[in-house]
């Protein structure tokens, strides 16, 4: 039955039979037991329930040969690839993965989801855990929303953080900076990790100070003037004095990790005149003369037509209109296709991978991004710029910050240990501690909702997806569905702790250091808990000096900008209230825009005089931008 058609792709039958395709004899196909008819070609309309996925193309059989029909059947089977993405770097530094959710040979149809990325869970959003949650306070340290944590669930919180660290190979008047693995002062132990280029290996686990690339740079003069110690030691190790400086890409502080991916940028051309590089029309008749006429001879209005194609790519490049890709409009492409291709296909054929060959010789031009690391290809003179990504691990600690669903956010106090936490009567130790005082100030007591309707939901291991329904069904209406379900889960499990007709909502748990039960109920639930971006080894920042804002002249401030504590309106209105003027002085003057005392600060120091405090520069600039509004102002003395 169903002569004259192919079925594109085996069609899976409760995982027993496939369907067979046989090219000597008529296709015979075996469908569930209740179609046991046969059918022919002008019914197939009336079924094409069974096909709904499959794609059908109908043909007369022809005595092919083996070799033509597998490559007929290949342009006609219409298979659909899907990739998935495997540790790329997202614009926080975190990492993105995908990760399919089928098995082989299963019946999948459109609009089924294939695959979850590293937020999802059968696609939806998937972005922090269920926790056994109290709402109490614990010897104060968890005061002004600071949270206290079980060490227990410090596993589930492990983030995967991806570091991005570049370095640019430079023309200097002296010369190209080189990357090499040979770099003088450096011991053989710190470059074990580098291959022949100077790179480091792919899978490589570096620690904080490790080389990633090794870079030298020579100096102005031939000849290094050293110091005394430094020719004496040259003279001892017998060795002459090098011109180079090594300024290696190396692995910051406080970074450890593994490294996951290299990306280069390499040019045939210098860096001044990679951009301003013009080709010729001479390239394109060379590639037209070798590629194109040994292989076919053609009428010349073909060829003339196909040179008007090249010059007109000249003409492209002439007029420099900038672009990734040369897009071939539809006027110069369909000229190979207003030919016979029955007679000219050979033609169309070499056209096509003529097209080809130009593209080729236009990406030449551009400077290549982002490919993967191979170290055949590198050509040691042609790098210009190499990046580095490092993988790291980063578990939950304290100063980090957490939040739930109900912008009920804040900052990890303490981890205590599974033994010290308070624990349920039968047992179970609590996974996180919050502040009841974060909840009426701010009204959201939808955590409160969320809290015990979670723990009813974790007894009958259950979701709810509910809507705010007071206004729609009463006041009443919340807290009534909700005392429901916990007193369905006390009837369930048959445990009294669990739902308590004095204090519902509330239970009766115990301090995990001394075994003692606590004054009063407290509120126990499960909540969603998310780990936020703001982490700790991201924040904390020390310095000794730093600079200065180029107008004002006062100290920066921000991690960003390598500053530091800056003192502004509100610190000055709190030193002010405790009436330290000497310490606002200092602070005002010498360590913030006072030019001339703090240039003088040092030497008052060694020579044990009393320090001079000006004018800071704030003061002047005022003064600059009233005499801007036709204001004569003046400093009299």
């Amino acid at each position: 039955m169903f002569k004259n058609f192919i079925l594109s792709k085996k069609f899976f039958l409760d995982r027993e039979q496939f369907i067979q395709i046989n090219l000597k004899k008529n296709v015979l196909i075996k469908f569930y037991e209740k179609l046991k008819k046969l059918y022919i070609k002008r019914k197939i309309k009336k079924y094409l329930s069974f096909f709904d996925n499959i794609n059908i193309y109908f043909l007369v059989f022809i005595e092919y040969n083996r070799k033509n029909f597998d490559d007929m059947y290949r342009k006609k089977n219409k298979i659909t690839k899907y990739y998935f993405n495997s540790f790329s770097r997202s614009n926080q530094n975190t990492y993105f993965l995908q990760k399919p959710i089928f098995y082989s040979s299963k019946w999948i149809q459109g609009g089924d989801l294939l695959g979850d990325c590293s937020s999802s869970s059968q696609g939806e959003l998937c972005l922090g855990k269920n926790l056994l949650v109290a709402y109490m306070s614990w010897e104060g340290f968890n005061f002004e929303d600071a949270i206290l944590i079980n060490k227990k669930v410090l596993s589930k919180y492990i983030s995967l953080h991806i570091e991005k660290y570049e370095l640019q190979v430079l023309e200097t008047p002296n010369g190209k900076e080189k990357i090499t693995r040979n770099i003088d002062g450096i011991s053989s132990t710190a470059l074990e990790k580098l291959d022949d280029n100077g790179i480091i290996k792919i899978g490589s686990w570096v620690n904080e100070g490790d080389i990633l690339v090794g870079k030298v740079m020579s100096l102005f003069s031939k000849t290094k003037n050293l110091f005394t110690y430094e020719r004496l030691l040259y003279d001892i190790i017998e060795k002459k004095s090098t011109n180079t400086k090594q300024k290696c890409l190396k692995v910051p502080n406080g970074i450890s990790g593994r490294v996951i991916k290299i990306c280069y940028t390499q040019t045939n051309y210098n860096q001044n005149n990679a951009n301003d590089y013009k080709y010729n029309t001479n390239t394109y008749k060379k590639i037209f003369k070798q590629k194109f006429i040994k292989k076919k001879r053609l009428k010349n209005s073909y060829i003339d037509q196909t040179k008007s194609i090249f010059f007109s790519f000249n003409n492209f490049f002439k007029n420099r209109v900038k672009k990734k890709r040369l897009d071939f409009s539809k006027n110069y492409f369909s000229i190979f296709f207003k030919w016979d291709l029955k007679n000219n296909f050979k033609f169309y054929r070499y056209g096509k991978f003529i097209f080809n060959i130009i593209n080729g010789i236009i990406l030449k031009k551009k400077i290549l991004k982002k490919n993967l690391f191979k170290k055949k290809i590198i050509k040691k003179d042609l790098l210009k710029k190499v990046t580095v990504y490092i993988a790291e691990k980063r578990r939950l600690q304290v100063g980090d910050k957490m939040s739930g669903r109900h912008g009920n956010k804040g900052i990890v106090s303490k981890i205590l240990s599974n033994y010290d936490m308070p624990y349920l009567p039968d047992g179970t130790t609590l996974d996180i501690l919050l502040n009841p005082l974060g909840v009426p100030s701010r009204m959201n007591v939808g955590q409160i909702l969320e809290c015990l309707l979670g723990f009813a939901g974790k007894i009958f291991h259950t979701k709810f997806q509910i809507m705010c329904f007071d206004e729609i069904y009463g006041y009443e209406a919340s807290r009534s569905f909700v005392y429901s379900k916990l007193l369905a889960a006390y009837n369930k499990t048959g445990m009294n702790w669990v739902f308590s007709k004095e204090n519902p909502g509330k239970l009766n748990i115990f301090d995990g250091r001394t075994g003692q039960a606590f004054n009063q109920p407290i509120l126990v639930g499960s909540t969603y808990i998310l780990k936020l971006i703001h982490i700790v080894d991201e924040k904390i920042h020390a310095r000794t000096i730093g600079p200065y804002s180029l107008i004002l002249q006062q100290p920066l401030r921000g991690r960003a900008k390598h500053g530091g504590q800056r003192i502004g309106e509100m610190e000055v209105w709190a030193l002010q209230g405790f009436g330290v003027a000497y310490t606002l002085q200092e602070i005002l003057t010498i360590k913030s825009d006072d030019i001339i005392g703090r240039n003088q600060i040092l030497e008052n120091i060694l020579n044990n005089t009393s320090l001079k405090f000006g004018t800071p520069e704030s003061t002047r600039i005022l003064l600059r931008e009233l005499q801007c509004l036709c204001l004569d102002l003046h400093i009299s003395k």
